[in-house]
């Protein structure tokens, strides 16, 4: 699943860049060269036009593999003898080599455009999946309603702020999403409770990531966003948890996240305190940089100036759950 998706991605990032028509253009042309080069048809070498037609139609779906198809039946037969001066030795059943080549190229494209077509399918079920996982956290605890959204918000906008590739930027999404799913392990009595947490009552409070880690571990397609949701509450320093990583031995999508959590959990409303202004929660940033947060995170944050109602616009939710909510104590 994973693997479909990152294939899917390179074929719609190459299909958009001018160097695949140049390089489709080489290939064909270089084909064609090659078979002059040995004296024309027949000849083994015009079955590299396959190559060419296939690629194009993989590509840019059944339509251009059936254009290519035809040009390239014309290239490896009329094309190359015309350059050699040899269209008197022309033999009609090029055109049967020809529409086969239009046919690869057709039945090839068709092909890729379904499996992608199905990949794109398997992903929204997958995204589906996660918001579903959202959904029962946010229906246990009114004051996190939307938290995981606008975490994986935030996120985003670190990520993208920090220079991360698109495809890294995507998987820190849906970790945001997924960091918190093992809170639907707490008691309802913790989540809610105004003051301060007791000792017991602190350690199931801490173990949620390790059990956040647990249900995305059930699930193959979700071992990408592991990290991130199992680390998102280490402490730079080392005295954080599940684990007690430091520095750089926390994965930089967790580093990531524990900014961007930190961040909307103190610019919130929680049941035991009202949500601090923008300014205060970067101060507080701030002044755990290098302790509890990475340094470099903490200041490309900064340096974002990340806006409440900005990422609250960047939700784009798959179903909507105001309705269902519990109105707020």
């Amino acid at each position: 699943m994973q693997h479909g998706g990152d294939i899917a991605h390179t074929l719609r990032t190459w299909r958009e860049r001018p160097i695949a028509v140049v390089a489709l253009a080489l290939c064909m042309f270089g084909v064609t060269a090659i078979v002059v080069a040995v004296g024309g048809p027949p000849t083994p070498f015009t079955h590299l036009f396959y190559l060419v037609v296939v690629g194009a139609a993989v590509l840019w779906g059944p339509y251009c593999g059936l254009v290519i198809g035809a040009v390239c039946g014309t290239l490896a037969e009329p094309g190359a003898r015309a350059i050699l001066g040899q269209l008197d030795r022309l033999e009609y059943p090029w055109i049967l080599r020809a529409i086969a080549m239009m046919l690869v190229g057709w039945v090839c494209g068709s092909l890729a455009r379904s499996l992608l077509r199905r990949v794109d399918e398997l992903e929204a079920v997958n995204e589906q999946t996660i918001f579903a996982f959202v959904r029962a956290i946010d229906a246990r605890d009114p004051y996190t309603a939307r938290h995981s959204e606008k975490v994986a918000a935030y996120a985003v906008q670190l990520a993208q702020e920090l220079g991360l590739a698109p495809v890294e930027v995507e998987r820190i999404r849906l970790s945001g999403l997924l960091h918190d799913v093992g809170k639907v392990s707490l008691e309802r009595s913790i989540l809610h409770k105004p003051g301060q947490l007791t000792d017991e009552e602190w350690e199931q409070v801490r173990a949620h990531p390790g059990m956040s880690a647990h249900i995305i571990g059930g699930v193959e397609r979700f071992a990408e966003f592991l990290p991130g949701a199992r680390h998102h509450h280490e402490r730079y320093d080392g005295h954080g948890y599940p684990d007690g990583l430091a520095g750089e031995d926390i994965p930089f999508d967790a580093r990531i996240l524990a900014v961007a959590d930190a961040y909307d959990a103190m610019t919130s409303d929680r049941s035991y305190r009202a949500a601090l202004s923008h300014a205060e929660a970067l101060r507080r940033l701030e002044e755990g940089a290098g302790t509890q947060f990475d340094p470099v995170c903490v200041l490309a944050f900064a340096e974002l100036q990340p806006d409440p109602m900005a990422a609250q616009e960047a939700i784009v939710p798959l179903l909507e759950l105001d309705a269902a909510l519990p109105a707020s104590a």
